[in-house]
């Protein structure tokens, strides 16, 4: 056993444990026992909402000409934002509003056109733009164990954990206050406008110039009464013959998120002679600056999400009930355990083996909660990551009996069999050899075996994981990633346990 010790693959299962348990960080705070393990609504109570888009997909058979685009005109006419996209194989147009057939059909009807596609929603571009919008601005408002997903290419789901309805129903629909101030003297701001008087803004970030060192910028264009107030402050303040000295900052609810730049010698020079309506705040270059200009797109949408988003569907679950599902679910992992315990020992009836057996198994448990608690994971913990994490135990305990059982098998008999029955004491003794290359043989035939068999169980489980089926995508992931550590991990170092346990003659 000593060489047991000396082993790689045991010292890294207990370093991830003892680092799990690290991790997972179990106290008892106030009477209570807590833990660093984030659990979704179901086991700690909250709120879900299901939103679907106030758009629609249309394809219109128009004419055109070079003044004005399909897209203008049915801009016009329908006062909102209207996108050429690429759907269904065809060109087709987004518009971020829901208009009724008829009247659709009788506006095109008036320039000779008609409509050749209806659907309601929007493009899966455009749903995930939204999601990450709407996930950024709870973010911003402090909202904690948040879950933001796109359920197919038809709906938003939102799970608030710990937040009751109405207050969940409130911060989903609240816009988030932007707002531009200006430095005037010292550190002192002074306030110009709020995101009420932004009408637009670039989906992309852009360029500010040419050639591929040039700065990228965020894009937005105010109203007529933005422009308005952001000329006078200009003008008022000193910013159009000092920019360095004022420059503009900007907020989110009454927070500063950042962005902050002194005006570009052209824009200032243009504010003395007239008002600006396009703006844009260059973030920087190569690809840092790229990213800021995504982040400040993301900021000023905030509030001012690409669609209207209506809710199709809400509901509550109440902490109390959360708590009895986790202890119900706590119970079942436990009693799963014992079952396993039972079921071994009666198969081997040997301590040397069910033992570590056990042992492995609650390691693997162990490691996977670790796993969830890092922090930049946020991994929520459902009843179905639950149940995966039961069903780990059930695939981990069959691959650790084939391993025993090849690691048995690969003991070698000595001495002879009779055929014919004989007296006992002329039967000669049957021995076993303990070769520890006999046991790395059965060792690597175990092996070959399970890896087919984890490679199986991660094919199967991709599909829930990657195709946005809700609550399944936890299952998947959980029996995913317990997968993958039982064989990198814990496969091995029970492989090891055995190997040095039979070798001892234990």
């Amino acid at each position: 056993m000593r060489d047991l010790f000396k082993n790689v693959r045991f010292w890294l299962l207990i370093i991830l444990v003892i680092l799990s348990i690290c991790l997972i960080h179990p106290s008892i705070s106030d009477g209570k026992f807590k833990t660093n393990l984030n659990f979704g609504l179901d086991l700690s109570g909250g709120s879900y909402l299901r939103m679907k888009p106030d758009a629609m997909i249309i394809g219109v058979d128009l004419p055109t000409s070079k003044e004005e685009s399909v897209a203008d005109y049915l801009e016009k006419k329908l006062d909102t934002t209207v996108t050429p996209v690429y759907y269904g194989g065809e060109e087709r147009y987004e518009v971020r509003k829901i208009v009724e057939r008829e009247k659709l059909e009788e506006i095109l009807g008036k320039k000779g056109g008609h409509l050749t596609y209806y659907e309601l929603g929007i493009t899966k571009e455009t749903l995930d733009q939204t999601k990450r919008i709407l996930e950024d601005k709870l973010n911003m408002l402090g909202v904690k164990d948040i879950v933001v997903r796109t359920m197919g290419d038809k709906y938003i789901v939102v799970d608030l954990a710990g937040v009751n309805l109405s207050d969940a129903e409130r911060i989903v629909s609240s816009p988030g206050v932007f707002e531009l101030r200006i430095e005037t003297e010292g550190e002192e701001t002074k306030h110009i406008l709020y995101g009420d008087d932004i009408v637009s803004v670039d989906p992309m970030p852009t360029r500010t110039g040419y050639g591929d060192n040039a700065p990228w910028g965020a894009g937005f264009t105010l109203s007529e009464k933005g422009a308005d107030k952001f000329r006078d402050a200009a003008l008022r303040y000193g910013a159009v013959d000092a920019p360095e000295r004022h420059p503009i900052s900007m907020l989110l609810d009454g927070k500063d998120i950042g962005f902050s730049a002194p005006l570009s010698p052209e824009l200032a020079s243009g504010l003395r002679e007239k008002k600006s309506y396009g703006l844009v705040a260059q973030t920087g270059i190569g690809e840092e600056g790229k990213k800021r200009a995504e982040d400040l797109i993301i900021h000023l949408s905030a509030g001012a999400l690409p669609v209207r988003l209506s809710i199709d569907m809400s509901g509550q679950v109440p902490a109390t009930l959360g708590e009895q599902f986790k202890k119900q679910i706590g119970l079942m992992i436990v009693l799963a355990l014992i079952a396993v315990s039972l079921i071994t020992g009666y198969r081997y009836k040997r301590h040397e083996i069910v033992l570590p057996m056990l042992i492995t198994t609650f390691s693997e448990v162990i490691i996977i909660l670790g796993f969830a608690s890092m922090p930049r994971i946020g991994w929520q913990l459902d009843i179905p990551s639950l149940a995966g994490i039961i069903a780990v135990i059930g695939t981990g305990i069959d691959q650790m009996i084939v391993i025993t059982d090849e690691v048995i098998k690969s003991e070698t008999p000595t001495g002879s069999k009779t055929k014919k029955k004989t007296k006992k004491i002329n039967a000669p003794k049957r021995e076993v050899v303990r070769s520890r290359k006999g046991y790395e043989r059965g060792l690597s035939n175990a092996f070959k075996i399970i890896v087919v068999s984890a490679a199986t169980t991660i094919f199967a489980m991709a599909p829930l994981l990657f195709m946005g089926l809700g609550k399944l995508s936890g299952f998947a992931l959980t029996t995913i990633v317990g997968v993958l550590i039982g064989i990198l991990v814990t496969r091995p170092a029970y492989g090891e346990i055995i190997k040095e346990t039979m070798a001892s003659g234990r």
